[in-house]
Order: C-alpha cells, then sequence, then structure tokens
C-alpha cells in the first residue's frame, strides 16, 4: 500500500488501490480533501479546488 502525503492537511493519506492510475481522485480520510493522482514516478498528488 501507497502513502502520499495531503496537499491540504499535510497529514498521509494511503492509495488502497494496487495500480493507481493518473487522474484517479482519491480523498483525505483526515480532512476530506479529494486530491488527484498526478504522477506515478514518483507519486505525487495534487488538491482538486471546488469551484465556488
Amino acid at each position: 500500500m501507497k502513502k502520499v502525503i495531503c496537499p491540504d492537511c499535510h497529514e498521509p493519506v494511503e492509495i488502497k488501490e494496487k495500480d493507481p492510475k493518473v487522474g484517479e481522485i482519491i480523498e483525505c480520510e483526515n480532512c476530506g480533501a479529494e486530491i488527484e493522482i498526478t504522477s506515478l514516478e514518483p507519486l505525487s498528488v495534487s488538491l482538486i479546488e471546488e469551484e465556488k
């Protein structure tokens, strides 16, 4: 299982998928932010900003 750091609350987030894919959306268990996988090598994510 892989982990990334949430760009919003800076807490670790587990990626439960065995084969995560670029563009996949995951939710931070700590703050509820939606984050998108932007790269696999190295593994990185970005925060999805909600439109107001």
